[in-house]
């Protein structure tokens, strides 16, 4: 199978980079830069528009961090534009703004639905944890310093333009809890610098340091998407701690003066070098695999937009269904029947539904006559009635 066809979205966000040449050439290596000319008629359009931003920030209430203001030339202190419960005040934020502050709004993906989408049907390719922030930088301004981040990003410009400085970094591939301090962490010697225009997308690997400011007489309004990949290092850790559980020898406590000096050191360091290869022995993948895939079942974000309207539809022969983005549904045999699972949620289905459900889950877009005759039309219209309302998928409603 093609990674075209395993990673469609990640294929039409860097087209015309394929997802293998970004993951055996680009991912956690070096940047990419992939010109909204270049993705050409397969590239996503921008995933928010400044109309949205500006409905996001002005038509409901916010909380400072979840909005937040800031400048390269200058702090920013929070009290600048929010109240004394840390409610944003639009109108004193937009004053900031226009005086050279960015505008931040983190999780966007939880505002915008497009972003919304984008976000969770990349989980469900990638198997990793993918969040997105918004920045909003008025002309000429500068949001941040020279900094890196501890995780992967992809940005998309999604209006005006913006200059891009890459820089050689000191920290590569920084752990998740290694947070950019400018004063340990100098930057080398600038490597590359380009301008992102409306369209453009910039992946760039974590721990590279970089910085960016908003390019001519317009603003700048770009999203970055942090793709939060699970590190060896976490599975191991969490190997580890399954096959330890299990050694009877590792649940006794360690002898009397053992951390006061009382009992010799190479004694204690011979003790530990047994425990730890009796127990990386015991390691295996299979005992991890579930924890590891759990949590990120747990946190993976659906993308349910439309449901209200999808339940309410009258289906019909003739209605054209497409698969939810970010559903990530799976089926497994179990006691004589079919288990569907979608965000944790489990249902069963009769053991005859198997080859229907399957056609059901793995279609681009079809309409009932497309499922095989396993089940008659009524049954075929039944089953993806309930597969609407588990939020697989979805009713096609304009262009998909």
């Amino acid at each position: 199978m093609s990674t075209h066809a395993t990673f469609p979205r990640l294929a039409r966000l860097l087209a015309p980079v394929t997802p293998e040449d970004f993951s055996t050439r680009y991912w956690e290596r070096e940047h990419l830069r992939v010109p909204r000319a270049d993705r050409g008629a397969e590239g996503d359009a921008a995933p928010v528009t400044l109309a949205e931003v500006d409905a996001i920030l002005t038509s409901r209430p916010h909380y400072h961090p979840n909005v937040a203001l800031t400048d390269a030339v200058r702090q920013v202190a929070e009290d600048e534009y929010t109240d004394d419960t840390g409610v944003i005040d639009p109108i004193r934020a937009f004053k900031r703004f226009a005086a050279g502050g960015t505008f931040i709004i983190n999780r966007i993906d939880e505002y915008a639905p497009r972003v919304r989408e984008l976000c969770s049907s990349m989980e469900a390719e990638l198997g990793i944890h993918v969040q997105a922030n918004m920045y909003l930088t008025p002309p000429r301004a500068q949001g941040f310093p020279i900094h890196y981040d501890n995780h992967d990003v992809i940005i998309i410009q999604c209006e005006g333009a913006k200059r891009w400085r890459l820089y050689e970094s000191p920290k590569p591939l920084p752990m998740r809890g290694e947070r950019f301090e400018s004063a340990v962490t100098k930057p080398g010697p600038l490597t590359h610098e380009f301008v992102m225009e409306t369209g453009d997308a910039l992946y760039v690997p974590r721990g590279m340091m970089h910085d960016a400011v908003a390019e001519g007489d317009a603003l700048s309004l770009h999203v970055t998407v942090g793709l939060h990949a699970v590190r060896w290092s976490e599975v191991l850790l969490e190997a580890i701690a399954a096959a330890a559980v299990d050694d009877i020898e590792l649940r006794k406590g360690m002898p009397f003066g053992a951390l006061t000096g009382r009992v010799p050191e190479a004694q204690l360091a011979d003790t530990l070098k047994a425990h730890a290869s009796r127990v990386l022995a015991n390691v295996r993948w299979e005992r991890v695999r579930d924890r590891v895939a759990t949590q990120y079942h747990y946190g993976h974000k659906e993308s349910l937009g439309g449901l209200l309207l999808d339940t309410m539809t009258n289906f019909t022969p003739e209605t054209v269904f497409l698969p939810r983005e970010g559903a990530a549904p799976r089926l497994e045999a179990q006691d004589n029947a079919v288990v569907l699972t979608v965000q944790g949620r489990a249902t069963r289905w009769p053991a005859h539904a198997k080859s229907t459900l399957e056609a059901a889950i793995g279609a681009r877009r079809f309409t009932v006559a497309d499922l095989g005759d396993a089940l008659d039309e009524k049954g075929r219209l039944t089953l993806v009635r309930r597969l609407v309302a588990e939020g697989a998928i979805r009713v096609l409603r304009g262009t998909p």
